[in-house]
C-alpha cells in the first residue's frame, strides 16, 4: 500500500511515509477511523527501523491527521479539515518554492512545464481524487 523510495532521492523515509499517508487519505484509500498498520508490522513490511515509522506516525498525529488509542494503534481522524489544512500548508510551501525559483530567474513557462511534468506522472486514481475534490 505504501510506496517509498528507500534508496533516497525523495526525502527522509519518515517524511515519505508521512506523505504517503496524506496521499492515501486524499485519494480516499484511507478513510476516517481506518487503522494504520502497527509500527512494528509496517517497519517489518517495509524493511525499515521501527523508530522511523514511529516518527512518521507521531508527526501525523501532531498534524491532526491521525489519532492513537492506547493498546490499539493509530487511526485516521475523521475531520476533513485536517486534510485540508495539510493541503493548504503544501500549497503555501509550493508558492514559496515558486517565489524562490522566480527569484533565480526561472520563467513562468519553465515552472508550468515542470508542474505539468509532475502531473503527467500521476496515476488515474490520483487524478480522480483531485477531480472529485474540485467538483
Amino acid at each position: 500500500m505504501f510506496e517509498l523510495n528507500l534508496r533516497g532521492g525523495k526525502g527522509a523515509i519518515y517524511q515519505q511515509l508521512k506523505a504517503e499517508v496524506v496521499r492515501l487519505c486524499g485519494m480516499g484509500v484511507l478513510l476516517p477511523d481506518d487503522q494504520l498498520p502497527s509500527v512494528r508490522t509496517l517497519a517489518r513490511e517495509l524493511g525499515i527501523n521501527p523508530n522511523t515509522v514511529a516518527k512518521a506516525y507521531s508527526q501525523l498525529e501532531a498534524d491532526g491527521l491521525t489519532y492513537s488509542v492506547a493498546g490499539k494503534g493509530s487511526f485516521i481522524r475523521g475531520e476533513p479539515e485536517q486534510l485540508q489544512a495539510i493541503r493548504m500548508r503544501a500549497l503555501d510551501d509550493f508558492s514559496e518554492s515558486v517565489r524562490q525559483a522566480r527569484a533565480t530567474g526561472l520563467k513562468a513557462e519553465t515552472l508550468i512545464q515542470a508542474v505539468e511534468a509532475v502531473f503527467s506522472e500521476e496515476t488515474p486514481a490520483e487524478n480522480d481524487g483531485e477531480r472529485n475534490e474540485e467538483e
